[in-house]
């Protein structure tokens, strides 16, 4: 923990450095990506590459920052070496088995996307190595890593933990074309998520764990649509007989639906008791 806090300016530039690094791994990833397609690579290959380059890009852009820049380790950013917990890999795969069984269990039908084999192959690998790892790292580096650690040792961790999960609620926003309520209701939902991987970074001490929960939500949601609607960029889709907002999640989809919400919550209720018996533990061995 820094015995000091940050400055304005370093605050600030930590936080908008953290969105640009995310915009430009992405571009330098997709771009490369695209390029070895249009030299003859399948498109398998370009998604894996895409995957690999996309958190190589961010990771690089944020040792640079923090050690040349801000002047600060990237540990005291929560990006320590790779560890993980049981309790969160387990909450990885429960959560979206939770809230999948749950809306599969309504009213609705299978539809297929009728893909091809190298089709579903490409979107497959697209999914699990771009959608889901990558993206799962470099969000959660971005957000729980440096926004998150900026805002703190600036204010305090209240701020640190609401102020950014509301950020990472409204970010998604970007390029989604949503109605009023429905963005009411991804704010909401998107927050509340932000919330629960803002202090599993906290109790485990690292970026790691929730990147994975991060990372196995993505890949569960893009494999298997549900929604009121068929999408031929999922390998599987659930279409949901109903129209209720509280169940779709509206123009945005389940991720901002009442059964997420309700899961996150749950989880939420999990993180928090780990981390007050955290704080007891240490209160008894410093008595």
């Amino acid at each position: 923990m820094r015995q000091h806090k940050l400055s304005t300016g370093k605050t600030i530039l930590m936080i908008a450095a953290a969105i640009m690094i995310v915009a430009a791994a992405q571009v330098f990833a997709m771009t490369a990506a695209e390029a070895a397609v249009s030299l003859g690579l399948p498109a398998v290959a370009g998604n894996l590459l895409a995957g690999i380059l996309y958190p190589v890009a961010a990771i690089g852009l944020v040792f640079l920052l923090c050690r040349k820049i801000i002047k600060i380790t990237t540990n005291e950013c929560k990006i320590t070496k790779f560890s993980l917990k049981p309790v969160w890999c387990m909450t990885a795969v429960l959560m979206p088995a939770m809230v999948s069984i749950t809306l599969i269990c309504t009213n609705g039908h299978w539809e297929n996307n009728g893909m091809d084999r190298a089709g579903t192959a490409a979107l497959v690998v697209g999914t699990v190595m771009y959608y889901g790892i990558g993206t799962g790292i470099v969000e959660e580096i971005a957000f729980r890593g440096l926004i998150m650690s900026a805002l703190e040792y600036r204010f305090n961790k209240a701020v640190a933990v609401i102020a950014p999960s509301v950020l990472f609620g409204a970010m998604h926003i970007i390029g989604n074309d949503l109605d009023a309520r429905s963005t009411v209701q991804l704010l909401t939902a998107g927050s509340i998520v932000g919330i629960l991987l803002s202090l599993v970074a906290y109790e485990s001490g690292n970026i790691w764990n929730g990147a994975l929960i991060h990372a196995v939500w993505n890949i569960v949601d893009g494999i298997l649509h549900i929604g009121n609607s068929a999408y031929h960029g999922a390998v599987y889709n659930y279409v949901l007989d109903t129209d209720s907002f509280l169940l779709t999640g509206g123009d945005f989809g389940i991720e901002a639906s009442i059964v997420s919400v309700g899961a996150y919550m749950l989880f939420i209720v999990l993180v928090l008791v780990l981390c007050r018996k955290k704080n007891t533990g240490k209160d008894m061995r410093n008595t």
